[in-house]
């Protein structure tokens, strides 16, 4: 017979709902999984209307008219006769600034080279385009501008611009400048709004784009028009000079993106079009930036708080009502808030992420929270029968599946002892069924390497639960035997919150990494995958990092047979790539090496601040980043094949003279 229903208090459900809100928009905002709410944020801004802009702007297209028209071959350098006619022009015409996207890196003919550089002489104010070239160096990774030929160089007046285009992965180009600009060079944009008389802020910050329309504001023409306008046309005109692709379809042709205008129509447009805009938005003092996690973190909090929170305690049809009337004011904020300042928010990550959220929570909750009075809780009151063990209260770790104890043995020694209760899997016996033999599988290898937590016994598997024992890790406090129920395992997390920024030294960054890529490479060579690897995940024991959290330990299955989705948010490879896999524990181990020497989340990962090279040092750190880098590939060919190929590269990373790892 079924038991009485009973309401709980309100407060529980509203503390639930808001907590879940919460956490929605801090996942959304904060780990890739959130990044199409993220940018369909700043994309939707310009559907709606954007600034005006009057400046005399024409930008002259070589285009597939042009092309035709001039024979020239696509691919292959534009003939540097007919730019010398057009400069010649727009000189004749008292243009006021040219900017050339073609990069005139190679002397050619030295006639045409000589009639070209004598037009670029003849200009108010030209700038040249030059190119981003990588740095070729053992132990350092950057870049640096590769400049156009000295001869056009000078004769623009050694007025360049790199033209470097950073597209996200859904190939839309969002931001002016890969890094925080003007940066360590500048960038044409930059450069020609300089000339402009345009007055820049050299503070680095990081800019995004704001495009003013589908074709942008500006007059655009084919280069064969533009040799037969009327005179002077040109006069007191900003002209950019560059390549139109040859069809708008986003296929593999170089110096094609796309923008916020074609999210839906999947059509491209030309670099030089983007070029344009951040000049504009330089000159016009017109560019977007985010507020920063300082102002965008609370803000989520307390939408989350407020949503959550408040539509638990309203009926279902009301929090409905409530749901649409935040996503209106959100979405409405936000676009104008885009429009009227110079800042944008991810305003959907509240409007399409934690409204839905909080209205599941509205609808869900109760139904969850009301429970008939004669249920018992699955984890309350004291934990079964442990023969042999005394447990001390309260239990120091709980998981999803069970809470781990601190136990004392009847000869004295301490250990760490895990209960795993049957009625956490819900109806399904198997995953109750695979935990036991997977911690099972576990201990026959536990104690055949010294990176791994020991299992010292695992007890039978009882109808409703059943428990294992394992060797104690260090303590946080180091006199908590005084204290028993003090007992706080040191493990890499509690570590980093007592160091300095958050991180560890490179040299202990390295040390760590050999020690936890060896003991995971002797679980893949037997068969097993951990699918859980993180900073809480691995503690020390006397002074030796391990792996632990065995709950989630499993044999190595093909990628065809893998099912469950399980691993923590930040540590585990992006989507579609399935976790759980040997490359998914390579890609976790690279993260908790990234959150170790950086001291920054998981989730800002590859970010890196300059701070952090000057200190540590780029002879030290920068190897170990490209480990890193290598580790946490999104694309996995790309990745380590394996773990124990991770451990080589780090062995083989420099050592300092008086010093080993």
């Amino acid at each position: 017979m079924k038991g009485k229903l009973i309401n709980q208090p309100a407060l529980i459900k509203s503390a639930a709902g808001a907590a879940l809100a919460v956490l929605c928009g801090v996942l959304l905002w904060a780990t890739p999984s959130g990044d199409p709410w993220v940018n369909a944020s700043y994309d939707y801004l310009f559907r709606f209307g954007t600034h005006s802009i009057t400046n005399p702007v024409t930008l002259i297209l070589m285009d597939n008219e042009a092309f035709d028209q001039f024979h020239q071959t696509r691919g292959q350098p534009w003939d540097r006769n007919l730019h010398a006619q057009l400069l010649n022009r727009l000189a004749d015409d008292g243009c006021a600034l040219v900017v050339m996207d073609s990069f005139f890196h190679e002397l050619h003919d030295p006639a045409t080279d000589a009639a070209l550089a004598n037009a670029m002489r003849r200009q108010r104010h030209i700038v040249l385009m030059a190119e981003q070239a990588e740095v070729d160096h053992p132990n350092l990774a950057g870049a640096l501008p590769a400049l156009p030929a000295s001869l056009f160089l000078d004769a623009a007046g050694t007025n360049w611009g790199v033209a470097w285009l950073d597209p996200d992965l859904d190939s839309i180009v969002r931001r002016q400048w890969p890094f925080p600009s003007p940066g360590p060079y500048p960038s044409l944009p930059w450069t020609a709004a300089r000339l402009t008389g345009a007055k820049l802020d050299s503070a680095p910050r990081e800019r995004w784009l704001r495009y003013y329309s589908q074709n942008g504001p500006w007059t655009q023409m084919s280069y064969s028009f533009a040799l037969t306008q009327p005179k002077n046309y040109f006069r007191n005109r900003i002209v950019f000079i560059g390549t139109q692709p040859k069809t708008s379809r986003p296929d593999g042709e170089q110096d094609k993106f796309s923008t916020p205008y074609t999210r839906r129509t999947h059509e491209a447009s030309g670099g030089v079009e983007i070029l344009v805009t951040a000049f504009l938005n330089l000159v016009n003092d017109d560019w977007l930036e985010r507020p920063g996690a300082a102002v965008e973190l609370p803000v989520l909090v307390l939408a989350g708080v407020w949503l959550g929170g408040g539509m638990c305690r309203l009926r279902p049809w009301r929090a409905a009502g409530v749901a649409a009337v935040a996503f209106l004011v959100t979405s409405l904020g936000g676009i104008l808030a885009g429009q009227l300042t110079n800042y944008w928010f991810p305003w959907l990550v509240i409007a399409g992420g934690q409204v839905p959220c909080a209205l599941i929570c509205a609808w869900a909750l109760p139904k969850i929270f009301a429970k008939p009075v004669d249920s018992k809780p699955v984890h309350a009151g004291k934990p079964p029968s442990t023969p042999g063990y005394a447990l001390i209260y309260p239990p120091f770790g709980e998981g999803s599946y069970g809470k781990v104890w601190l136990a004392r043995a009847a000869s004295g020694k301490w250990h760490a002892l895990k209960i795993v209760y049957r009625a956490s899997f819900g109806e399904n016996p198997d995953p109750y069924d695979r935990e036991f033999d997977g911690v099972t599988r576990y201990q026959r290898i536990s104690g055949q390497h010294p990176g791994l937590l020991r299992v010292d016994f695992v007890s039978k598997k009882y109808t409703d639960y059943f428990y294992y024992v394992m060797e104690l890790g260090d303590s946080v406090d180091p006199d908590w035997e005084s204290d028993p129920p003090s007992y706080r395992p040191r493990d890499l997390f509690s570590e980093r919150t007592q160091r300095h920024a958050r991180r560890l030294p490179v040299r202990e960054c390295v040390r760590i990494g050999l020690a936890l890529t060896d003991a995971l490479d002797f679980i893949h060579r037997n068969g097993l995958t951990h699918r859980d690897i993180k900073p809480q995940n691995i503690i020390f024991v006397d002074g030796q990092p391990k792996l632990a959290d065995l709950g989630l330990i499993a044999e190595i299955r093909p990628l065809d047979q893998v099912k469950t989705y399980v691993g923590t948010p930040g540590y585990m490879p992006p989507p579609p790539e399935l976790p759980g896999t040997p490359q998914a524990d390579i890609y976790a181990l690279g993260m908790v090496l990234y959150v170790l020497c950086t001291g920054k989340a998981a989730a800002h990962f590859p970010e890196v601040a300059t701070t952090l090279v000057d200190t540590q040092g780029p002879g030290d750190f920068l190897p170990l980043n490209n480990v890193i880098l290598k580790a946490c590939q999104p694309v996995l060919t790309e990745r380590y094949a394996t773990v124990a190929e991770m451990r080589i590269a780090l062995q083989s990373l420099p050592k300092p003279k008086d010093e080993g790892w």
